[in-house]
């Protein structure tokens, strides 16, 4: 079936499929599903989406924290219930024939279930191209194969999809349009209860619970430390969901010492606004914050399997998105081993009292910034009416 069957609007209301795997693709799913309903109002979302796609008319058939895994070893964890899921997806949707399949990020879950899709003539298009700049280049064969096209959210990224032939479309990033660009700190602090003169640390200690569980206990006995040294200092942690919050609560417990830390509902933009500073565990958040024109240090372990494998295969020096973009290390990272109570205290110190290191990374991201605010969720639409050859009215 051609592609220009699909998706005409007087013909029915259209069917689209989307499958979010972690908390930053719902973000994303929920900002596209905003912006093809204005092209197409009747449409149906069904899939796998969080809480803020659902909140759009996003109609979720399985929740979509059974897909927030992260590493190799934790995946081969999770595997059989992956793979069982997956299998059951799939099932649902050829029965179903949405007229667009949309991956959103998740590229190990959703490029196979592309790619099958694709086989029995269902469009398919892929959302956030994966890393192949810091790693596997060569799946960008495989790929080809899968999907009718990639939205990329980087402009450098593009020239690996041209190299082989897919079509690519760079639309910016869509947290240029839901953060404010270096917010009130006052007026953040004010929601939180503290004075305005309060000196403040962001903790974000990630969206899975693999990350959480491994950085937490770090996060807050290197926030004790650091209260040594300012003991004014207030900590304010954002907890994705209950679960996480009561993970955060229970090191705080029995690490905390008595200070005072702010836990959050979600709400992980306020405390990146209330910060003077934050110390980020890698991720989509790394970039939040450097669009937010927040001070910042990247800190992140993994299973020791997850990150002998990732070490061998990585091609890039850097871990963030910031030093990425920057080509340059800008933000501290600290990796694994270097991932202690003792580093973190430390890197947080000095992010403090060198003006000139703030300075450099603050003048990088309002680069950043500049580049990125694109419109992403409108320039994404217009790509998938234009690869699926949709027409309007």
């Amino acid at each position: 079936m051609a592609l220009s069957d699909k998706l005409q609007p007087g013909k029915k209301p259209p069917v689209i499929a989307m499958v979010a795997g972690e908390a930053s693709g719902d973000t994303l799913g929920a900002d596209l599903i905003l912006s093809l309903k204005k092209r197409f109002p009747n449409a149906r979302f069904v899939g796998i989406g969080g809480q803020k796609m659902i909140a759009n008319g996003f109609e979720s058939w399985y929740p979509l924290e059974k897909l927030s895994v992260m590493g190799f070893f934790e995946v081969l964890k999770h595997l059989p219930s992956l793979l069982r899921l997956r299998k059951e997806l799939i099932q649902r949707l050829l029965q179903l024939r949405p007229d667009v399949f949309i991956g959103i990020d998740a590229p190990d879950f959703n490029f196979k279930m592309e790619g099958i899709l694709k086989e029995s003539a269902i469009p398919t298009i892929h959302y956030v191209g994966p890393s192949v700049w810091a790693w596997r280049e060569k799946r960008l064969l495989k790929i080809r194969k899968q999907v009718d096209g990639v939205l990329v959210l980087f402009p450098f990224e593009t020239a690996y999809y041209d190299k082989y032939g897919i079509p690519s479309k760079f639309v910016g990033h869509p947290l240029t349009n839901q953060v404010a660009n270096s917010p009130d700190k006052d007026s953040a602090r004010q929601q939180l209860g503290l004075a305005t003169g309060t000196p403040v640390t962001g903790i974000l200690p990630g969206s899975r619970s693999s990350e959480i569980n491994l950085m937490i206990d770090v996060y807050v006995q290197a926030a004790v430390k650091l209260h040594h040294t300012y003991p004014q200092m207030k900590f304010v942690i954002p907890c994705i969901n209950q679960s996480a919050k009561e993970r955060v609560a229970l090191s705080i417990s029995e690490y905390g010492n008595g200070i005072d830390f702010i836990l959050l509902d979600q709400q992980a933009q306020l405390a990146m606004a209330a910060s003077d500073q934050l110390i980020v565990t890698s991720g989509t958040a790394t970039l939040e914050a450097a669009l937010m024109q927040r001070p910042l240090i990247l800190a992140i372990k993994l299973h020791p399997v997850s990150y002998w494998i990732m070490k061998r295969l990585a091609t890039t020096k850097w871990v963030g998105l910031p030093n990425v973009l920057a080509g340059k290390c800008i933000v501290p990272e600290l990796i694994q081993e270097n991932a202690t109570v003792d580093t973190i205290a430390l890197a947080l110190g000095k992010l403090i009292t060198d003006e000139n290191m703030r300075e450099a990374q603050l003048t990088e991201f309002k680069k950043q910034y500049e580049v990125l605010n694109q419109n992403a969720s409108e320039l994404a639409s217009d790509a998938i009416v234009k690869w699926a050859k949709l027409k309007n009215g």
